[in-house]
């Protein structure tokens, strides 16, 4: 776990020291890539890491890893191996709790739609006058 914020959560729960349920939600997202890991198993289905590796910019193959396993760690989304023959192929996925996330994300996505089209807007009238 490399996020102060996520730790400094973890520790309180793990102390009973834990009252803030918006503490708890924004922990399990902090980090700059895991809702966009989601948004991929939302609209790709399951997915290996290598496909995560190519389609997120700019991320390290560390920095992907310990997104993923702090989104297991949440049971957000699970990662499931194959065997074909003796090539071992990995692929992560939504679990039901991952699942019940989905109109939510759905939701922050078309609120960013909608927002970048008003700021865009904006820019545009600015630029006019």
């Amino acid at each position: 776990m490399s996020d102060y914020f996520r730790n400094t959560v973890i520790k309180k729960l793990n102390n009973g020291d834990f009252d803030c349920t918006k503490e708890f939600t924004v922990s399990m997202f902090s980090g700059k890539h895991k809702l966009l890991i989601l948004w991929i198993l939302i609209n790709n289905g399951p997915q290996g890491f290598s496909y995560f590796k190519k389609n997120l910019k700019g991320i390290s193959k560390k920095v992907l890893s310990n997104q993923l396993n702090e989104l297991i760690d949440d049971q957000i989304i699970f990662k499931q191996d194959f065997f074909t023959g003796k090539v071992r192929h990995t692929e992560y996925q939504l679990t039901a709790v991952g699942k019940s996330l989905i109109p939510i994300i759905v939701a922050l996505n078309d609120w960013g739609e909608n927002r970048l089209k008003q700021v865009m807007l904006v820019k545009k009238f600015n630029s006019d006058l």
